[in-house]
């Protein structure tokens, strides 16, 4: 495969996952409605991911065996991006929107850069600069002027974007990205769950799985979006273009989750938003067009 059809693929991926993110952060909101809480909703959509995943592997062949090193990465990263990024993100949904929430979460790919800037010191191209300040500055249209912000869910938004980009610039650093991308969703959905299971457990959540029928509608397709092929485009992603791109790539997510937000859950989508959109789309054509 020649270099631009590895970038290609790279954004390909990236693009793909975040549509999936996208849609989830709604049928998120949508299981709470469904009788589902933020441990429960998480830890059975682990579950449901894991079986899914395994079917996927075995079907294809796949080898699962990893290293020692690779497996205590893989526990990191579970930790890290399935547990806490993820229930810093649904707990958000409970005190703002889900367009909110996830505008607010994509302050990442800011931090992402900056982190390879400040502490990497790789050197940023100028195509790829201005796409991350268009992008960010298209994010922050989104947030409507009449939008009822609450403090909390504002900063556990913010706090799982912080986390994300953590999530990415480990998963780049820790030598995972040789692995099979469903193999490191397999991976850390166990992980994930796990820890999820016990913080649920020790913080007095309800995990007896007593949902409405809806409810567990929402948490399956929620599991194959986000565990069976969000999770695993994000390495392929990281692998063919690298964090930033795949960070700034994925902005796209909040386009799809206020759009379907406007649609599903009624919420507001005025001249800002459009304005955000038309940004966030801009830096996502400047990344495909750049050479």
């Amino acid at each position: 495969m020649s270099h631009i059809n590895y970038k290609k693929t790279g954004m390909l991926f990236a693009a793909g996952a975040a549509i999936c993110y996208g849609i989830s952060g709604i049928t998120g909101k949508l299981a709470y409605g469904g009788g589902g809480n933020t441990v429960s909703i998480l830890v059975y959509r682990n579950i449901i991911s894991v079986l899914l995943l395994f079917l996927i592997l075995k079907t294809r062949h796949i080898p699962i065996r990893v290293t020692k090193k690779q497996l205590a990465g893989l526990a990191y990263l579970g930790a890290q991006g399935g547990f806490l990024t993820a229930i810093l993100m649904y707990s958000s949904f409970q005190y703002i929107s889900v367009g909110l929430a996830t505008c607010t979460h994509f302050c990442f790919p800011v931090i992402v850069a900056c982190i390879y800037v400040f502490i990497f010191k790789e050197k940023l191209s100028r195509t790829k600069t201005l796409a991350l300040l268009l992008a960010f500055a298209g994010v922050w249209f989104f947030l409507e002027s009449n939008a009822v912000v609450n403090p909390k869910g504002l900063f556990l938004a913010f706090a799982s974007g912080v986390s994300n980009a953590i999530f990415l610039t480990a998963m780049d650093k820790l030598g995972l990205k040789a692995l099979n991308g469903f193999v490191i969703s397999f991976y850390g959905c166990i992980f994930s769950g796990t820890a999820l299971m016990i913080y649920g457990v020790i913080a007095g959540y309800d995990l007896s799985g007593g949902m409405m029928p809806i409810g567990w509608f929402y948490v399956i397709i929620g599991a194959v979006l986000v565990s069976a092929l969000g999770n695993a485009m994000v390495p392929t992603a990281v692998k063919y273009v690298g964090p930033t791109v795949a960070g700034i790539f994925g902005i796209l997510e909040p386009v799809i989750s206020v759009l379907l937000s406007v649609l599903i859950l009624h919420e507001p989508f005025g001249l800002r938003s459009l304005l955000g959109a038309s940004l966030v789309l801009t830096a996502a054509v400047m990344l495909t067009l750049e050479k």
